[in-house]
């Protein structure tokens, strides 16, 4: 039986609202995501990325940082990493 790419549910409403609270008052509250997302970045070399994109889109990527306490580069790459996986997989077809 294939393991299915998301291993948890969505966030509820209740739990995202946690999150942001927990954000705008900075408090100490460890994230669980940080951790996994620390221990995923130590398998791969790293390779900096810049980008010039619209204000617009700067400020929805702030927007969801607020929202969710996640980083600027975790939400890029959740982002980017599907769309590049698509297109190089169309191009190998080609």
């Amino acid at each position: 039986m294939s393991k299915s790419k998301f291993s948890k549910p969505p966030m509820t409403n209740e739990e995202r609202e946690k999150r942001e609270e927990a954000f705008i008052n900075l408090s100490d509250e460890p994230c669980k995501n940080k951790k996994v997302l620390l221990a995923k970045s130590k398998k791969e070399k790293m390779k900096p990325v810049y980008l010039r994109a619209p204000e617009s889109l700067w400020e929805d990527i702030h927007e969801i940082m607020a929202r969710t306490g996640l980083s600027m580069n975790a939400i890029c790459l959740e982002l980017l990493r599907s769309e590049i996986k698509r297109k190089l997989k169309e191009l190998r077809e080609d």
